[in-house]
């Protein structure tokens, strides 16, 4: 192993390899990537028995015509969009890319917008019930892992800068007109 007489240099090298090779991602940035994960594959989930049960009608044949219902078409694109994204992100994050960091916050932090709204909606009716925990439960956890994702060493890890929070917020943007105005 080399000496070096400044540490300067020293450091300077060190975090020349730490951009080839990135730091492997802890347990705080596990669980965010499986989180996302899970998300995309229960999403498909759902998208696959939506399919098999036959309540999905973005086309239907009528007089010889084939008929396209263009907005339900835009919500199973919307859909395999979120899919992607989500499984994307994830495997990304657990290889300690930092695109997978860029895509993850993001989508982790719309989803918990939209928890989030689910419990204050149910909260401000007054049911306390069943639907009311398991959305607070899941409110919880996205704010957890979004939370694992913006602590110091995450962001050291996955090399966030000025430039990466950009990319980041445009991609929210993208999320949120995609749900909002995409319908």
């Amino acid at each position: 192993m080399a000496t070096f007489k400044s540490k300067n240099l020293q450091q300077d090298i060190l975090t020349d390899n730490d951009l080839h090779h990135p730091q492997r991602p802890g347990w705080k940035e596990k669980f965010a990537a499986w989180l996302l994960l899970v998300m995309g594959l229960l999403y498909s989930a759902a998208q696959i028995i939506n399919y098999l049960s036959s309540k999905s009608t973005i086309a239907s044949a009528e007089n010889d015509k084939i008929v396209v219902n263009r907005g339900e078409l835009v919500s199973d694109v919307n859909t395999f969009v979120y899919i992607i994204f989500a499984l994307f992100a994830g495997i990304l994050l657990l290889r300690g890319k930092r695109l997978g960091w860029m895509m993850g916050l993001p989508f982790l932090l719309f989803f918990c917008f939209i928890t989030g709204a689910g419990v204050i909606a149910l909260g401000m009716l007054n049911t306390f019930d069943l639907n009311f925990v398991l959305v607070l439960v899941f409110f919880v956890i996205l704010l957890t892992a979004v939370i694992f994702l913006l602590l110091p060493s995450a962001r050291k890890k996955y090399r966030v800068g000025k430039q990466t929070w950009l990319p980041a917020l445009v991609f929210l943007l993208v999320l949120c007109s995609m749900f909002f105005f995409l319908k």
